[in-house]
């Protein structure tokens, strides 16, 4: 799997991963893996990793960097994008429900009639 590195933590050496296939985001603790550099990930960092479901959960292993801050305007527009998408467009209009007149009188069987 490839994905963008939108979130690290060096001195704990943990990054979170938005993956190519747009699904849920990878997690990488590479305290869980050998992890053979003094170097880490910095938030732009394209990455290649292998990939396992763990309780729900997408964990990054393996970790390789292919690109270095290739994305490092993507967490920026992301936060921006989700700031402008806080504040709520026009409200849809909400049309409450009413039963029909016929539906108001109808007569369900109970077990002991059928």
């Amino acid at each position: 799997m490839i994905g963008v590195v939108l979130w690290s933590d060096a001195s704990d050496r943990k990054a979170v991963i938005w993956c190519e296939d747009q699904g849920d985001l990878a997690f990488l603790n590479s305290a869980d893996d050998v992890f053979q550099s003094d170097a880490f990930f910095d938030a732009g960092d394209v990455v290649q990793f292998d990939m396992e479901v763990q309780a729900s959960m997408r964990r990054a292993h393996n970790p390789r960097l292919v690109l270095e801050q290739a994305g490092a305007g993507l967490p920026d527009a992301l936060r921006q994008s989700a700031s402008r998408d806080a504040h709520p467009r026009a409200s849809a209009k909400i049309i409450a429900f009413e039963p029909r007149e016929a539906d108001v009188h109808v007569h369900y069987p109970q077990a002991s009639e059928a």
